[in-house]
């Protein structure tokens, strides 16, 4: 994988809803998310996390690199969220250009997945900058941009 499979908008598909995958991961899908995670590592001072839409693979799946957790995610979804919410800008590999408008994202969000790293089912409980990259690449997932959450 390369910084140029990363799909920019306007580009369609970053608006198509991902599927779930199956567990246990095939060899392709194993294949898919290491990939994803190799990169992530070798680009973590251009990005913290990447969801497989971004590369053209409409499987909810995604890779997340930020201060203090690392996680290859499958099927992640959000189970419980919090009530307040932040407003901070974001970035996006999707996203060229720089968008200093504040985005609204819940404070704490109970994330649900199955994590390839650990090969496990995990629940994450999520505060701060891991919370708000677990929303963002879940939002992918479900053809979501950043720039529809700007807060007005």
């Amino acid at each position: 994988m390369t910084e140029q499979d990363i799909l920019q908008e306007p580009n369609s598909t970053l608006k198509e809803i991902s599927e779930a995958v199956k567990l246990p991961l095939s060899n392709e899908d194993r294949a898919i998310i290491d990939d994803m995670y190799s990169w992530l590592k070798e680009n973590n001072d251009k990005a913290i996390g990447l969801a497989a839409v971004q590369i053209g693979i409409l499987k909810r799946m995604c890779v997340i690199k930020v201060p203090g957790a690392n996680y290859k995610l499958v099927n992640p979804r959000i189970i419980k969220h919090s009530k307040d919410f932040t407003f901070i800008p974001e970035g996006c590999l999707s996203v060229p250009d720089e968008i200093d408008t504040p985005v609204q994202r819940y404070a704490n969000v109970i994330v649900s997945a199955y994590d390839a790293i650990t090969n496990k089912n995990v629940i994450i409980n999520a505060y701060g900058l891991l919370a708000r990259c677990l929303q963002h690449e879940i939002d992918h997932m479900n053809g979501i941009e950043f720039t529809e959450r700007l807060v007005k």
